[in-house]
């Protein structure tokens, strides 16, 4: 028996990286769609245990990447607006003092997913 993607979006992630929160949107509605795939699946009676575990090991890293790129999207996002903001305090302030703006820490979440 052959195993396909249960969600072809979600290798488009490539291609909608650039768009932001959209993206981030768009990412959050296929991980949504990819959890309901995983409870349809678990409740399937259709599929012998060998091939729903198959599937269910593979919508569940499909939802492990979707995630990896959400954090991803969420820290591009964050970097973007911190530097906004850092660029906004610079020029309300006497422009001959330099200051760096530095990255928050990452949560220990995001380096969770990440890890």
């Amino acid at each position: 028996m052959t195993i396909s993607s249960a969600s072809p979006a979600a290798s488009s992630g490539s291609t909608t990286a650039a768009s932001g929160g959209s993206t981030i949107a768009q990412l959050e509605k296929q991980l949504q769609s990819l959890e309901k795939q995983v409870t349809d699946e678990t409740k399937s009676k259709t599929d012998d245990a060998n091939t729903k575990a198959q599937k269910l090991k593979a919508l569940q890293l499909e939802m492990e990447q979707v995630e990896t790129e959400i954090a991803q999207q969420q820290a591009k996002s964050a970097k973007k607006s911190g530097a906004t903001q850092a660029t906004q305090s610079l020029s309300a302030t006497d422009k001959s003092k330099t200051t760096t703006a530095t990255d928050p820490a990452p949560s220990k979440d995001l380096l969770n997913q990440l890890a």
